[in-house]
């Protein structure tokens, strides 16, 4: 079975980028996908701090970065997701992203062989998310990933979710039609990174 691992960057409780990381997943399920979902606003991981080993972190830290560690490595396809802040993506997410460089300094991507799909939400008026869209793709694609054509940017967030369902349709069948083409590339994908290492 497909795996999909879902990456919630914003440390708000109940936030709207959580709630689009639901729905997205919901759309994963839906096509025969098993889901994680990783809210850091609720786990509790370290501040990278650039040394690459677990050396400086405390034995609750270390486990914290090692399950991350795991569940990346164990997922088939990702989701990261991301509030808008200052035109880019939020600390909390960038952080996480350094975090699993532990044990990977100048090895292959984190995310080689893995699809990778992108959603921002944006509560304010100013701009849009392209920016926080286009700052996670690069990141993914510098980590190895294999990036979803399709990128979500759910504008006007504050008000755009009731009872964790999405009030517009359009974006609602967008967020769930984007968990579907993660599952469907991440096993297309996984498959043929799988052969390509046997070879």
């Amino acid at each position: 079975m497909t795996t999909i691992l879902g990456l919630g960057g914003s440390m708000r409780d109940g936030s709207a980028t959580t709630q689009t990381l639901r729905i997205v997943l919901a759309g994963a399920e839906a096509a025969g996908a098993s889901t994680r979902l990783i809210d850091l606003a609720a786990f509790p991981l370290p501040r990278f701090d650039g040394t690459y080993t677990l050396d400086g972190y405390t034995p609750s830290e270390r486990e914290s970065v090692e399950t991350l560690l795991a569940l990346v490595a164990e997922a088939d396809g990702l989701i990261l997701a991301s509030p808008t802040y200052h035109n880019t993506i939020s600390g909390a997410l960038k952080n996480a992203l350094e975090v699993l460089e532990v044990y990977n300094e100048d090895m292959p991507g984190r995310f080689a062989g893995k699809v990778v799909g992108l959603v921002t939400v944006q509560g304010g008026t100013s701009g849009t998310g392209h920016n926080a869209l286009t700052t996670m793709l690069l990141a993914a694609r510098a980590m190895h990933a294999w990036v979803a054509p399709t990128m979500v940017d759910v504008l006007g967030s504050r008000t755009a979710f009731v009872n964790g369902a999405a009030i517009n349709p359009g974006i609602d069948a967008r967020l769930r039609s984007l968990g579907v083409e993660v599952v469907q590339a991440g096993a297309m994908f996984g498959e043929h990174w799988l052969a390509a290492q046997r070879q």
